[in-house]
């Protein structure tokens, strides 16, 4: 049997829990003396209920990522017909909305291009042919990351005629259209 100082022995766990920020136990050592076995069976008691906490604490962070990470697919016409309807509204010339939206989801669909592919394809190598499969690849497989580029873009083209105040709004706008049309498979994890 062992002599125990059970205020310092509690003063120390109570450090060990605030350490990994875990409630402690309700169960105390309060005995002068402790046997092997018994100390034994304690320091597995409490390094378990560490670790279980801990645990559950790491798998919330590691599901958060997962959750942050999720990059769904969006269904195309759906969401550029509310995105084209906005832009209408917003400029108020459907020609000038029709020149910005074919050009930038051209960019669009070239960077979603290159970074599915891990290529870079220089203005030389951007063929037309290249363009339109690029472009019905982001119609068939486009994603949330894909149209924030997108908002991102049109939202850099309407930056030189409108001022930060209109930008803003138009971003929260269009951002709640993209939210409107995504599905998150992982949020309920």
């Amino acid at each position: 049997m062992a002599n125990i100082d059970s205020q310092k022995l509690r003063r120390k766990l109570l450090k060990l829990h605030n350490k990994y920020h875990v409630a402690p136990l309700k169960e105390q050592y309060k005995e002068q003396t402790i046997s092997a076995s018994e100390c034994t069976v304690a320091i597995d008691q409490i390094t378990d209920h560490l670790l279980q906490s801990m645990r559950q604490k790491l798998r919330k962070e590691v599901a958060q990522a997962f959750k942050q990470s999720e990059n769904p697919e969006i269904p195309y016409f759906a969401v550029i017909m509310d995105i084209m309807q906005f832009m209408n509204e917003f400029v108020g010339d459907p020609h000038t909305v029709e020149l910005i939206f074919v050009r930038v989801n051209n960019e669009v669909a070239r960077r979603k291009l290159e970074l599915d592919e891990k290529m870079y394809y220089s203005d030389d190598q951007w063929t037309s042919e290249l363009s339109e499969g690029a472009v019905q690849n982001l119609r068939d497989a486009g994603t949330e990351r894909d149209y924030i580029l997108l908002v991102e873009k049109l939202l850099d083209t309407l930056s030189t005629s409108a001022n930060n105040q209109e930008i803003n709004i138009a971003r929260m706008r269009l951002v709640n259209i993209i939210r409107k049309h995504t599905h998150h498979e992982l949020k309920d994890l």
